[in-house]
């Protein structure tokens, strides 16, 4: 009579775990679909995870966001992977990116928490990179991808492209500016350590080309991705030239914490929709000096000791527009 019954209660046992695997698939496709940052638009990707970051102009200082991904591992980057060589080439360890990639993908704090114990530079640049190379969109996006590359095939002065890609960035969505000049910022600082890192502007430019100016019909070819490989190259190198776009979300007119603070929680929740009157709402935490003589300055924002990372990872700032420390005129 067991082994009767047994037989009976096993196809139903066997639907009846087909029943929980069908919807825990679906759970997890739903999950993909909507909470997602890896293999989804950076729009989509700052809709579930986003970090604010300075942006100084002139003194002008703005506030702009980018993955929370990016910026958690430019911070741990700059603090910790300057003297470092081979950063960015070398590879970490597959167990460790895939288990960061698993942490920034994760529902509700996308790695916001994360302190890297455990994790080294070369994790944190594998992931990053992998983050990246996986955008549907590059950070340079598929409709400007021809346009950037004719400005560094032209015969122009380097003054001339300089403007002219002051005029194509402003073209970019905003979201996509805002990353752009963070990882400009990014890989220029670690170019200036090339002595020890062995990673000058054209190693840079060749291992980040993929994820920020490649369209997939030119993936295979060498000559084209030279071509884009040029354009990384030349951006990153003139980085300190180019301007923040007058489109940008908003101004902080030396603000304290309070005042920015404030201003965010009245602002849209719709991360769709990059306008001056619709930041994104989640509280920044930006704490920018009033006193004018103690300005935040580029490099001086990387914490000194391991304990600041985690939730108390500090303000990051992009500096821009530095022609009068090298004579460029202004590109508008």
């Amino acid at each position: 009579m067991d082994l009767e019954n047994n037989s009976k209660d096993t196809p139903i046992k066997s639907w009846w775990k087909k029943v929980i695997q069908s919807n825990s698939n679906n759970q997890t496709v739903t999950q993909k679909q909507e909470d997602q940052i890896f293999g989804v638009p950076l729009q989509q990707s700052l809709h579930c995870a986003r970090a604010a970051i300075a942006y100084v102009d002139n003194d002008v200082q703005y506030v702009g966001f980018i993955p929370v991904i990016v910026a958690k591992c430019g911070s741990f980057l700059k603090d910790q992977g300057l003297y470092t060589e081979g950063v960015f080439r070398m590879s970490g360890s597959a167990k460790r990116i895939g288990l960061l990639q698993q942490i920034f993908n994760t529902y509700p704090n996308y790695g916001r928490q994360l302190d890297w114990k455990g994790f080294s530079v070369h994790d944190a640049a594998n992931v990053l990179r992998r983050y990246l190379n996986y955008l549907p969109e590059p950070v340079i996006t598929h409709n400007l991808y021809q346009p950037f590359r004719d400005v560094v095939s032209s015969q122009a002065t380097e003054e001339e492209k300089i403007q002219q890609f002051q005029v194509l960035i402003e073209q970019l969505p905003e979201h996509h500016q805002y990353l752009l000049f963070y990882l400009l910022d990014l890989l220029s600082l670690f170019s200036q350590n090339v002595q020890i890192t062995k990673m000058d502007t054209f190693n840079l430019a060749s291992v980040f080309t993929p994820g920020m100016l490649l369209a997939p019909e030119h993936a295979m070819n060498p000559t084209q991705y030279k071509t884009s490989q040029k354009v990384i190259q030349f951006l990153v190198e003139h980085q300190q030239f180019f301007k923040m776009p007058r489109s940008s979300w908003y101004t902080v007119a030396n603000p304290s914490k309070e005042q920015v603070m404030e201003k965010e929680k009245t602002t849209t929740n719709n991360i769709s929709q990059f306008t001056p009157s619709s930041s994104p709402a989640r509280s920044a935490s930006v704490n920018i000096p009033s006193n004018k003589d103690q300005r935040i300055k580029r490099a001086k924002t990387m914490p000194s000791r391991r304990s600041k990372y985690g939730p108390n990872d500090p303000l990051q700032v992009v500096q821009l527009n530095k022609q009068s420390e090298s004579g460029y005129n202004s590109p508008l």
